[in-house]
C-alpha cells in the first residue's frame, strides 16, 4: 500500500445548488471525491447527483439522513475500500476555500501520521453566535485534554490518517451528528495521534444555507462535552498520553 495515497469526503445534506458551484473547484485540484448524499430531499438529490456526474467524483447515496458524521464515516469507509490512506474531510457549502486543499495534502505527506486540522481565518461576514459558540468549545476541548489541544474543533476541514482514525472510532464511538468533529478530535488526542493546525479561510456568504441548528446542536454539543470531561476525568491516563512527545 502508498505511504500517501489521499482523496476527498465530502457529506451532503441539501445543498445541492451549492455543491454545483463548489464541486468544481474542488475536482479541479486533481485529487479523487467521494460525495455522500445524507438523505436529502428529491430536489436537492438530483442536484447533488449532476454536480458528481459533471465532475466525475464518486456519489455515495444514504436513504435516511443519519447526520453529518454518519456520512463522514460512509465516504471513509468506501475511500478505505479503495485503498486510500488518507481522508481530507471538506464541507459541501463551500464556505472553505479550496484553495488550501493543496496545501493540506501536502502538509499531510510531509506528516502521514498526524491529524491535520482547519484553522479558520474568518472575515468579517462571521456571525457572531458562530465565534463566541466555537471560542466555548475550543475552551472545554482544551480542558478535555489538559491544555495539549489547542486546534480549533468545529472546523469541518480536516485531513485524516485514515486507518488509525477508523480504528479510534471502532474502539471509542463518535456522535453521528456535528458534535461529531469535536469528539474525535479528542479521542484522537487522547489517542496520542499527533495534532496540527493549518490556517484556512473560511467565508460565510450572503444567503448561504447551513445545516446547523442552534438549539439542537448546541445541547448535543454539551452532552457530547460533559461525556468527555467525565471520561477524561474517569480515566486520566488518556490526559498523560495527550501529553506524550509524538
Amino acid at each position: 500500500m502508498k505511504h500517501f495515497h489521499p482523496c476527498l469526503v465530502i457529506p451532503c445534506y441539501n445543498h445541492g445548488r451549492e455543491l454545483l458551484g463548489y464541486l468544481p473547484r474542488v475536482t479541479a485540484c486533481g485529487y479523487p471525491v467521494i460525495v455522500v448524499d445524507d438523505g436529502s430531499a428529491k430536489e436537492e438529490a438530483s442536484l447533488i447527483c449532476q454536480a458528481c456526474a459533471a465532475t466525475g467524483a464518486t456519489l455515495i447515496t444514504l436513504q435516511q439522513n443519519g447526520g453529518k458524521w454518519r456520512a463522514v464515516l460512509a465516504g471513509m469507509d468506501e475511500a478505505r475500500r479503495r485503498g486510500y490512506t488518507h481522508v481530507l474531510q471538506c464541507d459541501a457549502d463551500g464556505q472553505h476555500n479550496e484553495q488550501h486543499i493543496t496545501e493540506f495534502l501536502d502538509k499531510g505527506e510531509q506528516h502521514p501520521a498526524a491529524l491535520i486540522c482547519g484553522q479558520p481565518r474568518y472575515g468579517e461576514d462571521v456571525p457572531p453566535a458562530r465565534l463566541y459558540g466555537r471560542r466555548i468549545t475550543n475552551f472545554f476541548v482544551n480542558l478535555e485534554t489538559a491544555g495539549a489541544c489547542h486546534i480549533d474543533a468545529m472546523c469541518g476541514f480536516r485531513l485524516y490518517p485514515l486507518e488509525r482514525t477508523l480504528g479510534i472510532i471502532r474502539r471509542g464511538g463518535i456522535s453521528s451528528g456535528m458534535a461529531g468533529d469535536i469528539e474525535l478530535l479528542v479521542r484522537c488526542c487522547w489517542d496520542g495521534m499527533p495534532v496540527l493546525g493549518h490556517e484556512v479561510e473560511v467565508c460565510y456568504p450572503e444567503g448561504g444555507r447551513s445545516n446547523f441548528r442552534m438549539l439542537r446542536d448546541n445541547v448535543l454539543i454539551s452532552w457530547a462535552h460533559t461525556k468527555l470531561c467525565t471520561a477524561a476525568l474517569l480515566h486520566p491516563w488518556r490526559l498523560v498520553r495527550a501529553h506524550r512527545p509524538r
